[in-house]
């Protein structure tokens, strides 16, 4: 199934800010890998996407719709100290995307999909006994911090410590 593009129309289930094509040259452009296989470079970039999304909760401004199903367009962000049009798709998106495709095409989902547990050892002498690392913590989890710098001017704040100052 194609990638539905987010072009800043709210475009209804869209489910990537970049085709394939441009992934494919903004991947070699950074020299980063997407599959060569199309449908599981386009299912790279959907969960990618993903990716980019779970970090709606400290971008700058607000959805401009509550139909969209991306968390771009947005309005009232600011970049650098300049307001970036409501109906724009910054080129941040798309380059954290892409990072975050060819992450996920190298190491696998970045979210851990099993019960949470590493088996440190097993032993069947008459009875069964299993032990595991860390009180079943895997670390399978693992955070994408090209994506985190990528996305930096697009946070609340633009990455800078942001308070109210009041008079008494």
């Amino acid at each position: 199934m194609a990638l539905i593009v987010e072009d800043g129309s709210i475009v209804a289930d869209a489910d990537s800010f970049i085709s394939l094509a441009d992934a494919r040259t903004l991947a070699a452009k950074f020299g980063l890998t997407l599959s060569d296989d199309d449908t599981t470079a386009e299912t790279e970039l959907r969960q990618g996407g993903m990716y980019v999304m779970a970090q709606e909760d400290s971008m700058s401004g607000s959805r401009v719709s509550a139909d969209q199903s991306m968390c771009y367009p947005r309005s009232d962000v600011q970049k650098y100290g300049f307001y970036v049009a409501e109906d724009a798709i910054p080129a941040e998106l798309l380059k954290a995307q892409v990072y975050a495709a060819a992450e996920i095409h190298a190491n696998g989902s970045p979210w851990s999909v099993d019960n949470g547990q590493v088996v440190a050892s097993e032993s069947v002498s008459g009875a069964v006994s299993v032990s595991y690392f860390n009180t079943g913590s895997t670390g399978s989890s693992y955070v994408i911090d090209a994506v985190d710098v990528i996305l930096r001017p697009l946070l609340g704040g633009n990455g800078l410590a942001s308070f109210s100052v009041n008079r008494g």
